[in-house]
């Protein structure tokens, strides 16, 4: 099995449209480096190509974890990280979007990721006057010119987003896309694809709040995992009621609707999803390729 290739935008480059997020309790120090090892490496296996991570996830563990992963495997990986948003000597999140700010943090990127260039560096969730800066758009522009990457990107949602596409500074976007999040996202993501910028898909699989199992605990990523919902997505839990549905269609499991959904959306480039389970993983991975959802489930979800 391999995982099927889009292009990136309007660009050369060729990405997988599944990514694997490396963040989350998938980078902390407490979960096995040898499972996350597992993980990336069965990923790359399944021609999984794109791998997505920031200074700030997992504790400020996930870059270093993979740059130790990645060592001698970079060849045909599109690598991308995120600028504008890191952990403090004490472990407290600091916003700060100024030139020198984002430069110091890239270069401390491409210092625990263990490479001298990446692929993508996205400014993370800022306030639109930062998306819409001048300043900012030169700084940015100035890490391409100097070889530190290849394209600059955007994640955020909504205004963020909005201010992005029209600037022309950005050559992609990651926004929020999935079940629960699709009617306000899917204009934005048209217009993004058409003024030529890559789209990647946050949150696809809108973290399973529709799945039962989500309640059945059995490890502690579980219990990991049930708490980060509680605290971000209680309305998601709510709204997840009537989504139960997709847990009884015939031949497909409520994740694989709910990742195929966003896949089967013309302007998605990628699909970014994070897992602890080599199995879910796999099942995740299959979905690529595979089967369109049937017909009535595709409209039921669009609302139709």
């Amino acid at each position: 099995m391999t995982v099927k290739r889009r292009r990136f935008g309007t660009t050369p480059h060729e990405i997988s449209e599944i990514g694997f997020g490396c963040g989350g309790y998938w980078g902390y120090s407490f979960f096995s480096e040898a499972a996350a090892e597992r993980l990336v490496l069965t990923a790359i296996d399944e021609g999984v190509n794109y791998f997505d991570t920031g200074p700030n996830y997992s504790g400020g563990n996930a870059e270093v974890r993979l740059g130790r992963i990645l060592k001698g495997r970079m060849d045909g990986v599109f690598l991308a990280t995120k600028v504008g948003s890191k952990l403090s000597d004490r472990g407290k999140l600091v916003r700060d979007f100024s030139p020198a700010a984002m430069r110091s943090s890239l270069e401390e990127s491409l210092r625990r990721l263990g490479t001298d260039h990446i692929h993508l560096v996205q400014l993370h969730s800022p306030p639109v006057e930062v998306v819409e800066s001048e300043e900012v758009a030169a700084a940015l522009r100035s890490l391409k010119e100097d070889g530190l990457v290849s394209y600059v990107g955007l994640s955020g949602s909504g205004a963020k987003a909005e201010a992005a596409i029209r600037t022309g500074t950005f050559d992609s976007l990651m926004t929020t896309y999935n079940i629960f999040r699709h009617g306000a996202s899917a204009p934005i993501m048209r217009d993004a694809a058409a003024a030529g910028m890559a789209v990647m898909a946050m949150s696809p699989l809108a973290h399973a709040l529709y799945s039962p199992s989500l309640y059945r605990i059995r490890s502690m990523s579980q219990i990991w995992y049930l708490l980060r919902a509680f605290r971000n997505s209680p309305k998601g839990l709510m709204r997840a009621r009537r989504y139960r549905f997709l847990n009884e269609v015939e031949g497909w499991t409520a994740t694989a609707i709910a990742l195929k959904f966003v896949l089967e959306n013309e302007h998605v480039n990628v699909a970014i999803i994070g897992t602890t389970k080599l199995d879910h993983l796999k099942a995740n991975l299959a979905v690529s390729g595979g089967p369109a959802l049937p017909e009535d489930v595709a409209r039921r979800l669009r609302g139709e």
